[in-house]
Formats: structure tokens, sequence, C-alpha cells
């Protein structure tokens, strides 16, 4: 079993595409999501969540979470991490050989913004087929919910979230396409594959 702490709610975006990429990463495994709300609660609560996650047998726990937006605090991936640790350390797993910490460039929607195959075959009708280019430089958008908003209103649809997500991350290509070259995707790659 693999444990994965994130931020929103149960039933959320965030919960499913990571469900999703677990299983697609690793389909020997089974996952267990944590969705803790907004970051500071994720932060706050990471800790006591991730040692329960253990317990429950639980070979690794990944804590995932948007480095956006800030919520009135400073700086950004950097603090984010000191906060978790030192919340990590209170609970005696900040030295934990199976616990990782992954952090989405901006947001997880920049993660459906990647793949412009994806998306493409998410709008795309029999009737009406859609050709969107990769986002270029999509971990450095500020705000990549709103690209998908305009990308979606652009085709005359409404992006929904708890809906769309799934859709998109469900057409990324078999080698992960896009996807598969940024950062915090790799991490999550080696999070829930190398041996600990």
């Amino acid at each position: 079993m693999i444990g994965i702490i994130c931020e929103a709610g149960l039933g959320s975006e965030d919960e499913q595409v990571l469900r999703y990429l677990a299983g697609r990463i690793r389909p020997d495994a089974t996952a267990m999501i944590r969705p803790l709300g907004r970051k500071p609660d994720l932060i706050a609560q990471c800790g006591q969540v991730a040692q329960a996650l253990f317990d429950s047998g639980c070979e690794r726990v990944l804590v995932v979470w948007d480095v956006f937006p800030r919520w009135g605090r400073p700086d950004g991936e950097e603090q984010d991490i000191a906060d978790i640790r030192s919340i990590l350390t209170q609970a005696g797993l900040a030295d934990h050989p199976c616990l990782f910490l992954v952090a989405i460039q901006a947001e997880l929607e920049a993660w459906l913004l990647a793949d412009g195959s994806a998306l493409s075959a998410t709008l795309s009708r029999p009737t009406h087929p859609v050709n969107i280019g990769h986002t270029r430089n999509v971990e450095h958008n500020t705000n990549p919910k709103k690209r998908l908003e305009s990308i979606f209103g652009q085709h005359g649809r409404t992006y929904t979230p708890k809906t769309d997500a799934l859709a998109i991350i469900r057409h990324v290509p078999a080698n992960f396409g896009m996807l598969g070259k940024l950062r915090a995707f790799k991490k999550l790659g080696r999070s829930l594959t190398q041996v600990c």
C-alpha cells in the first residue's frame, strides 16, 4: 500500500488524479489517499496523518502539494518544505526513508496542461477534432487553472475540475508524454518506485 497526503477534499480532482497516476506508475500497489483541505491544513496535519498511514501498513507515504496559492505565506517551495519537515520532525518522521515530499510547481492543473495531446483528446469530438499544442514552461505558469478554463472556453466548454481533470490525465500517452518531463512529476515517479 502507498499512502498519499494531498490538498483538497474527498473526491477532489487532486485525489482522483493522484490515485490514477499512482495506479498507472505502480499497478501492483493500492493507493490510500488522504486529502487534508487547504495547504495550511496539510502542513499542520501531515505528521499525524503520515504516521497513521504507516501504522495502517503503507510501505511509503508521499506528501504532495501545490506551491501556489501561497495562502499569505512567504517564499515558496523551500519554505513549504521547511514547514512540513518541522511538523514531520515533531512526529518523529523527518528522517523516515520511505517518506517523500513532492511539491507541484504552481498547482496540479500545470500537470493537466503539460501534454497538448491529452487536452486535444479530451476536448475533441468525432465531428469536431481539436489540436492543442503543448504548454511551454508550464511549471512557471502562475495560474494554470485559469489557463485550462481559457482553453476549455475557446472550445465552447466549461472546465469542471472534478470530471475534466481525470479525463485529461487518462489521455496522457503511455510514456507520459510532456508530463513525464516535468520536474515534480519525475519526483512523483521516483517517490513511488525507488527502493526505500
